[in-house]
């Protein structure tokens, strides 16, 4: 398994967790009033279930969370992942109603992987795109394509919200870009 780091050692997951709950909490209400992103969202957990409902056809819920959890070194889950993912991703993911995970099922595992899988709802863009080659030389031509095809749609969606969170966020005072340091202390 590769060994993954942060793309900036600025942040920790943790102090990302931290700032995503501190925006929805002090934002979170205001953010699923605002008409447009209460669409896009509605429209992105929808896609999101279209891309679970096809891995799962296709039988790859279940192989991707044996091969992450149950093969020695298997998965593409592994420890650091978790570091590739934002405020931005965490937020949308309390807006959709998901619990962050912030304990480890292993030590090498992402901190977001279950024993059933990845426990976020909204994934970061190598998350919903990577396919081992394990995984794309089980599918046929069409399949790939056709899950490639919903995965697009998902990601597009995902990244539409996340332009307009950072302007709203902006809109209310936070910044397109909030450090932990920004945020007051939740002592």
């Amino acid at each position: 398994m590769p060994v993954f780091t942060l793309y900036s050692r600025e942040t920790s997951i943790e102090e990302k967790i931290d700032l995503a709950k501190y925006l929805w909490k002090k934002y979170g209400k205001d953010l699923v009033l605002d008409s447009e992103i209460g669409r896009l969202l509605a429209l992105y957990r929808n896609e999101i279930l279209k891309s679970y409902k096809l891995m799962e056809i296709f039988g790859l819920v279940n192989e991707c969370a044996i091969c992450a959890t149950e093969i020695p070194g298997g998965g593409c889950c592994g420890a650091g992942i978790e570091d590739w993912y934002d405020e931005f991703i965490l937020l949308l993911n309390l807006l959709l109603k998901t619990k962050i995970p912030t304990e480890r099922l292993g030590i090498k595992d992402c901190l977001f992987l279950g024993p059933r899988g990845c426990q976020l709802f909204a994934r970061h863009h190598f998350c919903v795109n990577y396919l081992c080659s394990q995984i794309t030389g089980v599918l046929s031509p069409t399949q790939l394509s056709d899950l490639r095809s919903q995965s697009g749609k998902e990601l597009f969606l995902c990244w539409e919200l996340e332009l307009i969170l950072r302007k709203r966020l902006n809109n209310l005072g936070v910044g397109s870009s909030p450090k932990i340091q920004d945020i007051p202390s939740h002592s």
